[in-house]
């Protein structure tokens, strides 16, 4: 992670807060994390509004006793798109220019970023030519733009929707814009409307941007062998239609369970390459890919060679809940060894994966589906599956990867034995 987008502010301005209070909620690539306070006092200033972007340490909002006068050195810079991490110990004015800092009174920068009101433009009326609060309440400035959500604010620019004409007294959601839709703006002149402007591109969002840095990095790095087998899912249909009553085995949970094992067997399949040194990671950690929202989470399952396929099944409908409402802790999703991407429940019946890095593999689970095969020169038909597996070939070997294969594939035509 290196930078975060604040989507909530949880306290206001004046609140008294408690050490371990939810403050605000920052939005990564991956999840939505609220940020506990981590001392106690009254919220005296908000730095970084909702919406905006900071990098990492950057600072957000000041804690301290009611009436406590706020060092200049933690004003935010008139010139910053975003805040800079500053203490008491490293004075810094606020807005320089031709040489020289603006004189500006606490209050007064404090409305002056209300406003939107550049100070250095301004001549101050206060002692010594400081600008003070009449200064700026003095200067005209255009009406704000009504408060919207990220989302919201990227939507009305791609759809061409005028946020000033949503605006409701609340803060504009996505649902506003597309209502917004169907609803003409009124003409304020006989004069033709003019042509709507011509469609831009827009920026990626951060869990695309960080996707597509992993996936080339990968695709970059790693020389992708790709290895396909056909495996018989008799047993493991029976095995799952055998589940108990409340509890749903999955393919997904099957896979996961045998791809754990076999693991146990080949550990060089669960090792990492990382700057040219072999890692050799003791625990089996397994990934599963998860499909959200305008992208994608691999959260993981810990030490699932030691988990039942029960326990490995409870797991991973929880933590892809999790996954899919956003609510992933960072705990959840790191520290992944190998992963298992099943499409299919899409229909797919072959596709090749691209490993997530660090990891040297990952295993793609293909349709489930009838198919005639010829078993003991008789032709039967039987529910078939194809595994992909992507190995890195600079640590894996295709023999190796060829035998970790036959072994997997033993072990789901086989499931029982691991119970």
């Amino acid at each position: 992670m290196t930078e975060g987008t604040v989507s909530k502010w949880l306290k206001n301005v004046g609140d008294a807060i408690a050490a371990g209070d939810l403050l605000v909620e920052i939005s990564t690539d991956k999840i939505t994390n609220e940020v506990e306070a981590t001392t106690s006092g009254t919220l005296l200033r908000i730095l970084v509004s909702e919406g905006q972007t900071v990098p990492v340490k950057a600072t957000l909002a000041i804690v301290g006793q009611p009436g406590e006068e706020i060092a200049p050195s933690l004003e935010v810079r008139e010139e910053t798109t975003a805040p800079l991490a500053m203490t008491q110990e490293e004075p810094a004015p606020a807005v320089r220019e031709a040489g020289e800092w603006v004189k500006a009174s606490p209050s007064a920068r404090r409305l002056a970023r209300e406003r939107g009101v550049r100070l250095a433009e301004l001549t101050g009326t206060g002692p010594n030519g400081r600008i003070v609060e009449r200064d700026i309440l003095n200067v005209s400035v255009p009406q704000p733009s009504p408060k919207a959500t990220p989302l919201a604010t990227k939507m009305a620019v791609e759809l061409g929707v005028d946020l000033k004409t949503l605006d409701h007294g609340r803060r504009i959601t996505k649902e506003d814009v597309l209502a917004g839709m169907k609803t003409p703006i009124p003409a304020v002149s006989a004069a033709p409307a003019p042509a709507p402007p011509a469609r831009t591109g827009a920026p990626l969002s951060v869990m695309r941007k960080v996707i597509a840095e992993r996936m080339t990095l990968s695709w970059q790095t790693a020389p992708h062998v790709h290895m396909t087998m056909q495996v018989d899912m008799s047993e493991a249909v029976r095995l799952k239609n055998m589940a108990q009553s409340g509890l749903k085995i999955s393919i997904t949970d099957i896979a996961v369970k045998c791809a754990a094992q076999t693991l146990v067997e080949f550990p060089m399949v669960n090792n990492s390459l990382v700057g040219g040194m072999l890692i050799e990671n003791q625990a089996i950690n397994i990934g599963v890919a998860v499909a959200v929202d305008n992208g994608l989470l691999v959260p993981v399952i810990r030490n699932a060679d030691h988990k039942s396929l029960r326990r490995i099944s409870e797991e991973l409908g929880a933590i892809g809940a999790k996954a899919r409402e956003g609510k992933l802790a960072p705990d959840d999703y790191t520290g992944g060894t190998f992963t298992v991407s099943n499409l299919g429940m899409y229909g797919i019946d072959h596709f090749t994966p691209v490993i997530n890095p660090p990891e040297s593999a990952i295993l793609g689970v293909c349709r489930l589906n009838e198919r005639p095969v010829v078993i003991d020169s008789a032709v039967t038909v039987r529910p078939m599956m194809d595994l992909c597996l992507a190995f890195d070939h600079r640590l894996i070997d295709g023999a190796l990867a060829a035998q970790f294969m036959a072994r997997l594939r033993q072990y789901m035509e086989q499931p029982l034995l691991l119970l």
